[in-house]
């Protein structure tokens, strides 16, 4: 076990591809460790594991087969090879039986089925446990050898292409033909199937009609919530606007909890939270290359939705007495927007900067962490205001106060901050007024540009 997990803490410091792979018996270990580096968010946001087996048996249930993890897994099996039908369910059940989905081990992710005609990718269940038996009823008895290595060099020097014609009219439409020329082109014509009770027709209209239910329910359930996250975000912008009019800001309502309307705010929240939570899930889920794109497509409504609603939930995590938002309060979500987000935009130009100054009245916070690094500053002062601090301690907390002052005079040179931080009763004033009745009260010689900034009352200018 000590092995196991040094392995994990070395693994824990990749950026990019992992592809974990295993042969026979070592295949399941190797999808095992990869589920326990997805399930345990071991990872770091950048590495995303991929597991390659080589005739391995079946370890899933029903769950894992619609678990949000299938898209990690290729499972390569050759029609020699008897391992992957070792734990094959038992009985003569079906593969689409009420009683087949719900006993036995299941295969889940993609396989890929080998043969000495050439290889063919499926990933529906039902059709993979019905293949494997066939395999497994056909192949001699005992164990054998089989060189995935050579299965492999040729797979790589071959390319099988085959016409729609050859198939007939009755399978003239992509769905149908993709399937049956899928199967053709390992060795399992239909006559073969129905020799093992396979009836590859019913099958096939079957995953028809589950496809075009699924597009059905994804394009109606898209718009719905695509018209509800614009609905919560037209409320938060009302909020906002409305919050502003208090001369304090929708930070510092939000936590206050003055009014109903302040509580009702959270449905908003939590609506919006759990959209993007699941739309980034479905990034992590998507291949490397289509979920960069989709990533692109959704960054902007992403970046927006950020820099609105993180405040809302730091508000929340400082009322209830929580401290150090960054490190023990942030989720995940949050920090990935936030990754893709520095991984696609450059840093603004002179030009740029200008353009911002003009629109900075109306704008978002672009560091959607502000408020929290605004919180700890505040705690920071009120521990060196008390004296209950050791040396070390103040040392610390003085220390962090002089980088907050660089931080926030950077936001500020930069147009990034919303010219709510500097409303009377905001956060960030409060935490301005303790620190200069610091200063003044310890004499201290310390200057900075924000000093002179606050003191000049020169923010009354900006935005």
């Amino acid at each position: 076990m000590d092995f196991i997990w040094l392995l994990v803490l070395q693994l824990t410091q990749i950026e990019g591809q992992l592809i974990i792979t295993g042969h026979s018996l070592g295949g399941s270990v190797a999808s095992l460790f990869t589920l326990r580096l997805l399930d345990g968010n071991l990872l770091k946001p950048k590495c995303r594991p991929f597991c390659i087996t080589f005739g391995s048996p079946l370890i899933g249930d029903f769950g894992l087969q619609h678990s949000i993890w299938n898209s990690f897994f290729l499972h390569v099996v050759s029609n020699q090879d008897p391992v992957p039908g070792l734990f094959l369910p038992s009985g003569r059940s079906p593969p689409t039986s009420s009683h087949s989905q719900t006993t036995g081990y299941k295969p889940f992710g993609t396989y890929l089925l080998c043969s000495e005609l050439g290889c063919a990718c499926f990933d529906n269940p039902d059709l993979i446990l019905g293949l494997l038996k066939v395999i497994s009823s056909e192949v001699a008895g005992g164990l054998q050898d089989v060189d995935y290595g050579e299965i492999l060099r040729n797979l790589k020097e071959r390319a099988i292409c085959k016409g729609l014609p050859q198939l007939g009219e009755r399978f003239a439409d992509p769905f149908s033909a993709g399937i049956i020329m899928e199967l053709e082109t390992i060795g399992f014509n239909q006559t073969k199937l129905l020799q093992h009770n396979i009836d590859i027709n019913a099958m096939i209209r079957t995953m028809e009609a589950e496809a075009r239910i699924l597009t059905q329910k994804n394009k109606a359930s898209d718009a719905k919530k695509l018209n509800d996250i614009k609905r919560d975000m037209t409320q938060l912008e009302w909020y906002k606007k409305n919050s502003k009019v208090l001369n304090t800001g929708y930070y510092d309502c939000f936590k206050n909890q003055g009014s109903r309307r302040d509580i009702n705010v959270e449905q908003f929240r939590g609506n919006l939270t759990m959209y993007w939570e699941d739309m980034v899930a479905q990034v992590q889920r998507k291949p490397q290359k289509e979920g960069a794109t989709f990533r692109t497509r959704w960054l902007y409504a992403g970046t927006v939705y950020r820099r609105m609603v993180e405040p809302l939930d730091i508000a929340a995590f400082y009322r209830e007495g929580g401290t150090d938002y960054i490190n023990n309060g942030r989720s995940l979500h949050y920090k990935l927007l936030q990754q893709w987000y520095e991984e696609d935009v450059k840093p603004p130009s002179r030009d740029n900067l200008d353009s911002k100054k003009q629109k900075v009245s109306g704008i978002l916070t672009e560091d959607s962490l502000f408020w929290a690094h605004v919180e700890e500053a505040i705690l920071s002062c009120e521990l060196l205001k008390s004296g209950n601090c050791t040396l070390e301690q103040g040392q610390s907390s003085w220390d962090n106060l002089v980088k907050f002052e660089e931080y926030v005079m950077e936001q500020i040179s930069n147009y990034a901050a919303s010219p709510e931080i500097f409303l009377e009763e905001s956060r960030f004033m409060n935490w301005w007024r303790l620190y200069e009745g610091y200063i003044d009260t310890c004499s201290n010689s310390h200057r900075s540009p924000l000093i002179s900034y606050m003191k000049n009352r020169s923010y009354r200018q900006y935005g």
